[in-house]
């Protein structure tokens, strides 16, 4: 925000009493009088069905929304119908003289393995998150366990705060008890918050970003960013804000993200071997380095902000000389809005736009979570399987009585399962192909096609994942991108 107060003051005349100005400015304050018009700054919030419930019908065409990321422009495309604000995407910028490579990578890290205690042979892998679940910490830890199976020397580094809320810490001791009952706790570095200069040089010193993060609002991708300025490769989520800034194979590795019937799953084992291939090849690593030290300095440096930023004023002042008409939103996204004043009508025990999310995920079949949330994952609905594809889990689960328990942290569950279908299940490991493994079982054909449709439940409700399959075609409408 001082960054965009800058920009501010260097190409406009800022006047005390709005009704002199042709625009205003404003971060957060949805409420504002309409007049003059309006350019906001968002910071996530088309993420929630609360702000498309109650602020954008309010909004106009005269108005401009500056957002952070492509998925937000999609999200837009989705809602709004005819002329509604104008959505420019304007990423932010990062410090890139704070965050930046290291002049010496093992004299550093040597220095931080003295500081810390922390041994500095095998590679370092970091977690830079806050202990929210859907930061998903824990999928990390069970990335570290594979990478452990090629290179015994790795160590993850988890950098973060723990809110001071029961939720929060509760998940900390999830993490904590989950590297513990992994094996791997030996491996496993907690350092708490740090302070940005810290945080800045063991990015500099560490082999690999891991960023598994499906938050519903990861709009941009900050600590993403500040790892690439730092020349850190980065294995990330396709989520959100963070395919805009991680080009795999390129600046680093993306996982790829659908949402389930219970929640969106980011398929991290697919990462694995193209983790443990860079940690070992250090000519890639250092190819990979360059690219993503080279994109920070020339796409997320304070300099390209500021350009983006200047220019989607200018066009919001144009945008302001315009119609002043109401928008309006589609028709699927006037029956979210329904839905969602509905769920906060009978609902009391909503608290915030997170448990809207979450309760849209069973309403309908997930049709109102899925228009929301779509553009964020690879796909929206989750992968149709066939015969010839290997299946591996993408969340814990152990068997109890009658069914399975879906034990990942960030999305637990309960379902019911015959014995068959927990044999599929356990057989389920990507070894094998679902062909070769119902010829196992030797299934009549009409046992064989319910086997293959109890596998295909357990792919929708997000337990198993085809190890290969590719983002659906999105036939919508082009973007209007705005700067």
């Amino acid at each position: 925000m001082a960054v965009c107060t800058s920009v501010l003051q260097s190409v406009a005349d800022i006047v005390p009493d709005p009704a002199l100005a042709e625009i205003q400015v404003h971060s957060f304050n949805w409420s504002t009088p309409i007049d003059p018009p309006r350019l906001f700054i968002d910071h996530g919030s088309f993420a929630d069905a609360s702000f498309w419930a109650y602020v954008a019908p309010r909004l106009r065409s005269s108005d401009t929304i500056v957002v952070s990321s492509t998925t937000c422009l999609r999200v837009a495309e989705r809602f709004f119908l005819g002329e509604g604000p104008l959505i420019q995407n304007v990423p932010y910028s990062v410090d890139t003289d704070l965050f930046h490579p290291a002049s010496y990578r093992p004299a550093l890290r040597a220095t931080l393995g003295r500081e810390l205690s922390i041994p500095t042979e095998g590679p370092w892998l970091l977690v830079a998150a806050a202990f929210v679940r859907r930061k998903n910490h824990h999928l990390a830890l069970l990335f570290l366990k594979e990478i452990l199976e090629t290179n015994s020397g790795a160590r993850l580094l988890v950098v973060g705060a723990t809110p001071d809320r029961p939720t929060s810490r509760a998940y900390r001791a999830t993490v904590e008890a989950l590297a513990g009952s992994l094996g791997v706790q030996r491996r496993v570095h907690f350092l708490g918050q740090v302070a940005h200069h810290r945080l800045a040089a063991l990015m500099a010193a560490s082999d690999l970003l891991v960023h598994f993060s499906n938050c519903r609002i990861e709009n941009f991708g900050l600590v993403v960013a500040e790892a690439m300025a730092a020349g850190l490769p980065v294995v990330a989520a396709d989520w959100g804000g963070l395919r805009d800034l991680v080009r795999s194979g390129a600046t680093g590795l993306i996982a790829r993200t659908f949402l389930s019937n219970l929640g969106p799953r980011t398929d991290w084992r697919s990462v694995v071997p193209p983790a443990a291939d860079l940690l070992r090849d250090e000519e890639a690593w250092s190819g990979m380095s360059r690219a993503s030290r080279m994109m920070a300095e020339t796409s997320l440096c304070d300099a390209a902000f500021r350009v983006r930023f200047a220019h989607a004023v200018d066009q919001a002042v144009r945008r302001a000389e315009g119609p002043r008409s109401s928008s309006s939103l589609s028709p699927d996204g006037t029956e979210l809005v329904m839905r969602t004043i509905h769920l906060n009508a009978t609902h009391p025990e909503i608290q915030d736009a997170g448990d809207e999310f979450r309760l849209l995920m069973t309403m309908e079949g997930g049709r109102h979570y899925r228009f929301l949330a779509g553009p964020a994952a690879t796909r929206e609905d989750p992968p149709a399987i066939s015969l010839e594809d290997r299946l591996h889990p993408v969340v814990t689960w152990e068997v109890d009585d009658g069914g399975v328990q879906v034990t990942d942290a960030a999305w637990p569950a309960r379902l019911a399962a015959s014995s068959m279908e927990i044999a599929l299940l356990r057989a389920s490991d990507g070894r094998e192909t679902i062909d070769r493994i119902l010829r196992s079982l030797h299934l009549p054909p009409p046992e064989r096609e319910d086997a293959l449709a109890s596998l295909q439940r357990l792919v929708n409700d997000g337990v198993l994942c085809p190890q290969d399959y590719r983002a659906r075609p999105d036939p919508g409408r082009p973007l209007r991108t705005g700067a």
